[in-house]
């Protein structure tokens, strides 16, 4: 039988796991090596968080078998397949403080779903996450994460993923180019963050994309114009930034858009005509920026306005 380590003291919960392993004469099932880098991960919290995950414990009885299970399906904020593999964890809003450093993303091949929003994580995102082949929903916000965005292939490695919150941290440095990679993308915020640098073309790769949130960093240069591809797009959120240049053009193709914000930006030169074709607009703001020239008479086609 392969030897398990593990890093540091073992928690009574992982020596359990321990002795459980290796005195099973069967092989070893993927719930079991997930109940361990849960708890190996809850080792790593803060002891009050810890207290307040009961369930997250070996020694817990299932209604229907009175033996110690490994599976950890009936603990608080998992859901599993059939099978009896994770697929989901839930625990938003739950007073996690801690980090993600031992997450062990391998160990989840099959998890969907990962929400551990509205938390005290801090530290960095771990660049393991790429591992997580599977995810389609994955909300990290309102935490204290720092750190960049993982870099290049990484976060571009998620190309299950439909939906991406990362916003109301504290993260930093450039968007990466491999965001454009995740063309199943439908949900996009990034805003009430530290970002910065300028917003990278691939970002049109995302043509599926229907919200898209980037306010509230340091951006900056001009918008780039292959947000013209993004045809499915309701809303676009840049406000608040510094980005600079005109207003493309190509932001008149975008005609499911329904929300338009880039106020307070250095954007300059004229409002482009083009935007009197987003007939579906209820709102647009580009107030607090440095655009000049007239009107465009086309923006009297936007008969839906009521956001001005």
């Amino acid at each position: 039988m392969a030897k398990v380590t593990f890093k540091g003291v073992l928690s009574p919960a992982l020596l359990v796991l321990f002795f459980y392993i290796h005195s099973s004469p069967i092989v070893v099932s993927a719930s079991t090596k997930e109940a361990g880098a849960l708890l190996k991960w809850k080792a790593s919290l803060a002891n009050q968080t810890q207290s307040q995950l009961p369930s997250w414990n070996l020694l817990a009885h299932n209604a229907n078998n009175s033996k110690p299970h490994a599976i950890p399906c009936s603990w608080h904020g998992i859901r599993c397949n059939p099978a009896g593999s994770i697929i989901g964890v839930n625990l938003s809003s739950f007073g996690i403080n801690g980090t993600l450093h031992e997450f062990s993303f391998w160990s989840f091949h099959n998890l969907e779903y990962l929400d551990l929003a509205a938390n005290s994580l801090s530290g960095t995102i771990p660049s393991d996450i790429s591992y997580l082949y599977k995810l389609t929903y994955l909300d990290l916000s309102t935490n204290q994460l720092s750190g960049k965005i993982p870099p290049e292939i990484e976060i571009g490695e998620l190309m299950s993923l439909n939906e991406l919150a990362l916003y109301s941290n504290s993260l930093e440095g450039p968007i990466p180019p491999s965001l454009g990679n995740l063309k199943n993308l439908t949900f996009l915020a990034l805003y009430n963050n530290s970002l910065s640098g300028y917003i990278p073309p691939e970002m049109g790769n995302l043509i599926n994309l229907l919200e898209l949130y980037m306010d509230t960093n340091n951006l900056t240069c001009p918008i780039p114009s292959s947000f013209g591809n993004l045809k499915k797009l309701t809303v676009l959120f840049a406000f608040d930034n510094q980005l600079s240049g005109a207003i493309p053009q190509e932001i008149g193709k975008l005609e499911s858009l329904g929300s338009l914000s880039l106020h307070t930006n250095n954007l300059s030169g004229s409002i482009p005509a083009s935007l009197g074709d987003l007939r579906n607009l209820t709102l647009l703001h580009l107030y607090r920026n440095l655009l000049s020239g007239p009107i465009p008479e086309e923006l009297g086609n936007l008969e839906s306005l009521t956001d001005l």
